[in-house]
């Protein structure tokens, strides 16, 4: 071939690729021009699409994180977790002589730990007291420096070293390099554990308590930790306990659970076999802490004791207990108003595309192909599905970052780096495509199978397409039975939740503040421990503003809990379970100043000192429990914790919420916080103020300074607050079922407005000839509002039965109200009645603005 020719055929083939690129051009040009006609519809699609994938996403992506995702670890799918908490020589037990795991590690959470950074003002972050082998098991390398190790668990105290987190490092050192060898003051009172007996704290108040640690590493980015939700910025060697925790010296303590255990499993070891190997070794290192004191019923107790080792590769997840149940029915929500979004998606394309029968019948007639006819519906499908998804995704990353806020309410702060990851934008991509693409391409390809007169003798009489007309009328009915089913959803949490919010604690919550002290840190315990809260209480109620003013070792809706079982004079317990009662060791004048009514006799006051004789006040229900109608001042009560005290009951109180909303109230006895029956572990005053005290956090810390300036004040928070904070997961599935509920309706209404729309103007022709045969405009009004009300009302049928039976499944989640509450109903049915009105409004409105003249030349 000659080299003309050569470039010949290349030229012939560049024109013909130039002149298939400028017919794809002119192609995506009309198809634009197509959907730029019209804007409305674009805009109720994109905007529908774009709410249903949002929403879902959104509230996937939070499932994904707390419920689904693995630890950022080394084969995480390998770790387990061992429930409840131990000693730290059972914990070494445990490390030493197991055999199915490679390693173990401990673990004890300083949820407000006390980090000061040379001179400047303490800062109050989270910190972990972990064992020498947490980073190695987890498969952890530095980012900068080194981890911690094994060494750093010789002895106690002897290694005074940190590793950093990188957030804490770009935080607080600027991401120097330099951050190596630095130096940080911590201290801190302990988080969860459980004790038993009262010798477990020592040590004297010391001005310098505290460790003073060198940073040895950072952690890298992508490692939060291992518990999910919650960032630890400072991880520190669990040897360093003592200095890290004053006064409470518990490396030697075989009366305190502290430590968590987490470990890797040996390859081939499944959890069975694993929970098998630690149940006997947990009833061996039980049998040695009992020691001289194994009685044969201790034995017996012992060899009933088991462990559940459970999968840890999602580590410890105390969100996912907290709002499993919420995110699984807020995921159904969700995926109900998908389904409504698709629905509508759906009948505006049927609409559309029957409106478009004529036009597409026409190019068929002028020589378009069918096959490009169906390509232009696809790539117009295509095009709307691809921005109804990029929205949905911009408002599902806007949604997630209102999850976490919503979550987070309160003083609870939740740690998620909520980002959508290949799965949710497959997701996403695939919702897009399916609803668009099906539903607005069966139009495009059933037109193409039409005879042109047929059509045009058909759109003329306004004809077009019945069927898809009742399919758009059967899923407006559906849209509105899902609605319904919402609706009655979210009324019946927010019931709930108002009916939690307003139900009486038997005090005034209004105007009364907690303040957590740790005491025990600064080197107070025993006797000294209730003398220096008499003069923090001392200092407080001589404030401007305050009230009243008491203390208690576990507080309102803002502390711990204490059980203990009892005996009672005159009475046989069946069973354990009837001798276990709750308890609290509190102040002088606590019911009197918190406002709690005493039924008979009288409040805990001053007198009931270290050396008087021991009394307690029981509340109702305890004293309906265990004396029924007689009354109980003048009897006796034994608590059986180590060692076993004797009380005289002095009064009787009125029961009261003080931790939680949903519980009924459990028996609860109250002891002087001077003649403790177990070792306190804080004290959580109550104060009663005149109402907005301006600066009184600072006043309050200035007082607690005054006595001593080493007394760690763990937080001050208004009841009010803290009860509001109680309800998170309430809070939460309420709003967002609310705001899914809202979503869906109008949804609905936007549906109902699309086909009554359609309907008008299918009926056009109809509408003319019945106003021209002397029809008055009300009677057409009315015709087209009864239409749609009637379609409402089968939805409406439908979706109280659909209703009614589904909402048992929530039964258990609502407080003071049935599941077919009457007032959710009634809200209900005038709600939707009120969207039908609205959405055919419109259409009725046209209907009665047609023509009669013009119709009838149509006809």
């Amino acid at each position: 071939m000659r080299p003309w020719n050569c470039f010949a055929l290349r030229c012939g083939e560049g024109d013909g690729s130039r002149t298939a690129l400028v017919a794809n051009q002119k192609s995506k040009i009309k198809t634009l021009k197509s959907i730029s006609k019209s804007p409305g519809f674009t805009i109720v699609v994109v905007l529908t699409l774009a709410l249903g994938i949002g929403a879902n996403t959104a509230i996937f992506t939070l499932i994904d994180h707390v419920m689904l995702r693995l630890l950022p670890v080394r084969n995480p799918e390998e770790l387990a977790l061992m429930p409840g908490s131990y000693s730290f020589s059972q914990f070494q037990r445990f490390r030493d002589r197991n055999e199915v795991f490679s390693n173990i590690f401990g673990v004890h959470a300083l949820p407000e730990m006390e980090l000061t950074l040379g001179n400047n003002a303490p800062l109050y972050t989270r910190g972990l007291l972990v064992s020498g082998s947490y980073f190695d098991t987890l498969g952890v390398r530095p980012h900068l420096g080194r981890m911690l190790a094994v060494s750093d668990d010789r002895a106690a105290e002897s290694s005074p070293v940190a590793v950093i987190s990188h957030r804490f490092w770009r935080r607080h050192f600027d991401g120097r390099l330099d951050v190596i060898g630095k130096m940080i003051h911590v201290r801190s009172a302990p988080g969860y554990a459980w004790t038993a007996g009262l010798n477990i704290y020592e040590g004297a108040a010391d001005a310098k308590a505290g460790a003073q640690l060198t940073i040895v590493g950072v952690a890298p980015p992508e490692f939060f930790g291992e518990s999910v939700g919650v960032a630890t910025d400072v991880w520190i060697p669990m040897t360093m306990e003592p200095a890290v925790m004053p006064g409470r010296p518990w490396l030697d303590k075989d009366n305190v659970g502290w430590v968590t255990l987490m470990g890797r499993r040996k390859p081939g070891v499944e959890e069975k076999t694993a929970s098998a190997a630690m149940t006997l070794l947990w009833r061996q290192i039980q049998m040695e802490d009992a020691g001289a004191e194994l009685t044969p019923d201790r034995r017996r107790a012992i060899e009933h004791l088991s462990i559940q080792v459970e999968s840890g590769g999602k580590g410890f997840n105390q969100l996912r207990w907290q709002f499993s149940e919420p995110l699984r029915v807020l995921m159904v929500v969700a995926t109900l108003v998908l389904l409504i979004a698709c629905l509508n998606v759906a009948n505006l394309l049927l609409a559309r595309g029957a409106a478009r029968q004529r036009e597409l019948a026409v190019k068929l007639a002028l020589g378009s192909s069918r096959g490009r006819l169906v390509a232009q519906g696809l790539l117009e499908s295509l095009l709307l599905a691809a921005i109804g998804g990029a929205f949905g995704l911009l408002l599902a990353m806007l949604g997630t970052k209102l999850l976490v806020t919503m979550v987070s309410s309160g003083y609870q702060t939740v740690f998620l780096a909520l980002r959508p990851d290949w799965r949710l934008l497959l997701f996403t991509a695939a919702v897009s495509v399916a609803t668009v693409v099906v539903f607005g391409l069966a139009p495009a390809v059933s037109a193409t199978h039409l005879s042109l007169a047929e059509t045009l003798k058909a759109s003329s009489r306004g004809s077009i397409d019945r069927r898809s007309g009742r399919t758009s009328k059967a899923f407006v009915c559906v849209q509105v039975a899902m609605s319904v089913v919402l609706l009655v959803t979210a009324g019946l949490f927010l019931r709930s939740l108002s009916s939690l919010r307003n139900q009486d604690v038997g005090y005034d919550p209004e105007h009364l503040v907690m303040m957590r002290l740790d005491p025990v840190s600064a080197g107070y315990h025993d006797d000294a421990l209730g003398r220096v809260c008499l003069q923090v209480l001392e200092r407080i109620q001589s404030l401007p503003g305050v009230r009243a003013a008491t203390f208690s070792e576990n507080g309102l809706f803002f502390g711990t809990e204490s059980r203990s079982k009892v005996d009672i004079e005159e009475f046989t317990p069946h069973s354990e379970d009837e001798q276990r009662n709750y308890f609290d060791q509190i102040g002088p004048g606590y019911f009197s100043n918190v406002g709690i009514p005493l039924l008979y006799g009288r409040d805990i006051s001053e007198r009931d000192g270290p050396k008087a004789p021991r009394v307690a006040v029981i509340n109702q229900t305890m004293a309906k429990f265990y004396f029924g109608d007689v009354n109980p001042v003048g009897k006796y009560l034994t608590s059986l914790l180590k060692p076993p005290t004797r009380l005289e009951i002095v009064g009787v109180a009125r029961d009261v919420q003080d931790h939680n909303f949903w519980a009924k109230p459990v028996r609860r006895f109250y002891v002087s916080f001077q003649q403790p029956i177990d070792g306190i572990t804080g004290a959580s005053f109550a104060i009663r103020t005149t109402g907005e005290v301006p600066n009184l956090e600072m006043a309050l810390r200035r007082e607690v300074e005054g006595v001593n300036r080493n007394l760690i004040v763990l937080g001050i928070r208004e009841v009010a607050a803290l009860m509001d904070q109680s309800l998170v997961q309430e809070r939460l599935i309420a709003r967002l079922s609310a705001f899914f509920g809202s979503l869906a309706l109008v949804l609905a209404a936007i549906g109902l407005y699309g086909v009554m729309a359609y309907d008008v103007v299918r009926r056009t022709n109809e509408i003319g000839i019945r106003m021209a045969l002397g029809a008055q405009r009300s009677a057409v009004l009315v015709l087209i509002l009864r239409r749609g009300l009637m379609l409402t009302s089968m939805g409406l049928m439908a979706g109280f039965v659909c209703a009614a039976t589904l909402s048992r499944l929530i039964e258990s989640q609502l407080h003071g109200i049935g599941t077919l509450d009457g007032t959710t109903y009634l809200a209900v049915t005038i709600g939707l009645i009120a969207m039908a009105l609205s959405a055919c409004w419109v259409p009725a409105r046209r209907a009665i603005g047609v023509d009669p003249m013009k119709a009838l030349r149509d006809f």
